[in-house]
């Protein structure tokens, strides 16, 4: 009962574990704002900190859905995969047991809870189903959004979370889908206190669960094992550094990019210096090279988008425009790591002192929502670059930068063995090639939102909702019935990931053979401002050295090889998590990756002599 006389005070009381007249004095409003100001749990709705999309795409307020204990809606639906669902069911019952209660009201907990959450899906979906015209992405005065939804009490939730920040009713902020939260105010306000208490402690608890004392952690992994197929537990040490990596990504970074002290020290002979292109370590080399591929993959995405039928010539333009005006940031900025204060000032307000592990979480949460409201303040370069990469929920090592129009690659991604400029030109175009590309493609639909919210004559449709919706009929084609109706199933991020993966590859394959023939050439990467004289010379492209074994192999066999290498296997051994891995992971399973890639990639059979198919979907670039 430890964990009760932890859970239980934090939001008020849990119904289950008190007498009735306790859940009459119950106030959800406090107890949901204390959940979100304490512990950055957002049951309802949640509330971060994003770009605008106006100019210069400051950051903003925004409000969206809220969490779930399952990773998808699809779970909750009349199809809905009944392994996993008993596996949550079964997971709700034993944390209840936990806490004290009986079987019996155990398991009536588990079906209400999984019922209460249901009906908040069932009410999203119908707001988004409704007839009418969305509003979607739409700026609100807080004045008006109480009117909307006011049984969320946004405003008062808001003005605790941001405390130095004037929050008042002419305050504007980003709203996602007002439909949505206009149905989750209806939805709020016509439950009963019951499963709104249920539902908080829930929400409480689940994040809380990894952290607890093992009997609780080891329903978390059985719940995993439900969805994932796994048999074995993770080592503790691998959890252990996961949560050091989740709480102090920065630091973390820090230390790794931060070269030994001889490195930079006078005399020694082993420094490079950024501009000594004839004598290059592996780090200068990658990024030489790197700068190389991304204005070469940069060029490729802006030929691939004028050749686009669903883009407006206005839209055109400026996608162009933003492509062409982008730039490149390796890593931490140098000035960063040369402040030796720096990064302990960044930590400061951070104290983990609590003997008591899982209360670490609220000091967590109060950093992390220190550093996001540090974002609606005015900051500096540098100080935003830190702020784009890690005040995300979670870092990337390839991501870009809204604000400021910038490609961000981390150095410990630069420095590992998946990418080396020593490797074939292929090989790289095919591995973090592709990466660099789905970051930029998966960005083009917030691009189209940025024009949407400039243009003075443009619709108020959303164009990345039919941008991100390939034609599944098309993609199904020559792949088993199955793929077929689990693709109409999958949700828009899913459907939309699918498509950013066709058209990356697709693109860097044309990249490629630009790259290769302005090498051959001696013609320059255009935009990348370098002497390529020297440069090629250095980084080997000239003479494109390689290992025996793939001596017979031409660029383009050899980017076929590479990228299929990444759909042959999957780190999940169990073959019925191909089923439910989109919903989980918003992905398709790898077999089907294989198969559609190939199928919808002319270029990869055709450079292996084998039968393409003629098929060209739609919206793939």
């Amino acid at each position: 009962m430890l964990q009760a006389n932890i859970l239980a005070p934090l939001i008020g009381g849990w119904q289950a574990l008190s007498a009735t007249n306790r859940l009459q004095n119950w106030d959800y409003k406090s107890a949901l704002k204390h959940l979100q100001v304490k512990f950055g749990i957002f049951p309802y709705y949640r509330v971060s900190v994003e770009n605008s999309y106006t100019i210069p795409y400051d950051y903003i307020i925004t409000l969206d859905e809220g969490e779930l204990g399952l990773p998808d809606k699809y779970f909750y639906g009349p199809d809905a995969d009944m392994e996993v669902v008993n596996g949550y069911k079964l997971l709700l019952r034993d944390f209840a047991i936990n806490m004290g209660m009986v079987a019996r009201d155990a398991n009536i907990f588990a079906d209400d809870i999984f019922h209460y959450e249901q009906r908040i899906v069932n009410h999203i979906e119908a707001a988004k189903g409704s007839g009418g015209e969305r509003q979607l992405n739409k700026l609100i005065r807080l004045a008006e959004l109480k009117s909307i939804a006011p049984s969320l009490h946004i405003m008062e939730s808001l003005q605790v979370i941001f405390p130095s920040t004037r929050i008042s009713e002419d305050t504007e902020v980003l709203v996602r889908d007002v439909e949505v939260f206009h149905e989750l105010s209806t939805l709020v306000s016509t439950s009963d206190k019951k499963p709104i208490n249920n539902f908080i402690v829930w929400s409480l608890a689940r994040q809380m669960l990894p952290h607890l004392s093992k009997e609780y952690r080891t329903l978390a992994e059985h719940f995993d094992h439900a969805i994932y197929g796994r048999t074995a537990s993770y080592p503790r040490w691998l959890f252990c550094s996961k949560v050091v990596r989740d709480w102090v990504p920065f630091a973390v970074d820090a230390l790794q990019q931060k070269p030994p002290k001889q490195q930079f020290e006078r005399g020694t002979g082993t420094r490079m210096q950024s501009d000594d292109t004839s004598a290059l370590n592996k780090t200068l080399g990658n990024e030489k090279f790197l700068q190389l591929m991304f204005y070469s993959l940069r060029n490729q995405l802006q030929d691939s988008l004028e050749q686009a039928s669903w883009l407006e010539p206005t839209a055109r333009q400026f996608l162009h425009k933003k492509l062409a005006e982008m730039r490149l940031q390796f890593g931490i900025p140098s000035e960063v790591l040369d402040q030796p204060q720096y990064i302990s000032n960044y930590y400061n307000d951070l104290l983990l002192s609590n003997l008591n592990f899982v209360e670490h979480l609220e000091s967590i949460w109060t950093f992390r929502r220190s550093r996001m409201e540090d974002k609606l303040k005015t900051l500096s370069m540098l100080d935003v670059i830190v702020s784009e990469m890690y005040t995300r929920d979670h870092p990337q090592p390839i991501a870009y930068s809204n604000k400021l129009n910038m490609l961000l690659i981390s150095r410990v991604l630069v420095n590992n063995n998946y990418y080396d400029y020593r490797y074939p030109v292929a090989v790289n175009f095919a591995r973090i090639g592709t990466d660099i590309l789905e970051t930029l493609i998966d960005n083009l639909s917030v691009f189209l939102l940025q024009f949407n919210a400039q243009g003075t004559d443009i619709s108020d449709a959303v164009p990345e909702i039919e941008y991100a919706q390939p034609d599944v009929a098309c993609l199904s084609a020559g792949q088993p019935p199955q793929l077929g109706h689990e693709l109409r199933q999958m949700s828009q991020e899913a459907l939309k990931s699918f498509h950013v993966t066709l058209s990356a590859a697709r693109t860097a394959a044309r990249a490629l053979s630009s790259f290769v023939s302005a090498i051959d050439a001696g013609n320059a990467i255009q935009g990348a401002g370098i002497d390529q004289v020297v440069t090629y010379e250095a980084l080997g492209l000239t003479r494109r050295l390689r290992v025996p074994g793939l001596r017979s192999y031409n660029e383009n066999e050899l980017f076929t090889l590479a990228y299929m290498q990444q759909h042959c296997s999957t780190t999940i051994a169990d073959k019925d998590y191909a089923r439910i891995k989109p919903h989980v992971e918003r992905q398709l399973a790898e077999r089907y990756l294989f198969n559609a890639t190939w199928q919808h990639i002319q270029f990869l059979p055709r450079s292996t002599d084998c039968a393409a198919s003629e098929v060209t979907c739609s919206n793939l670039l």
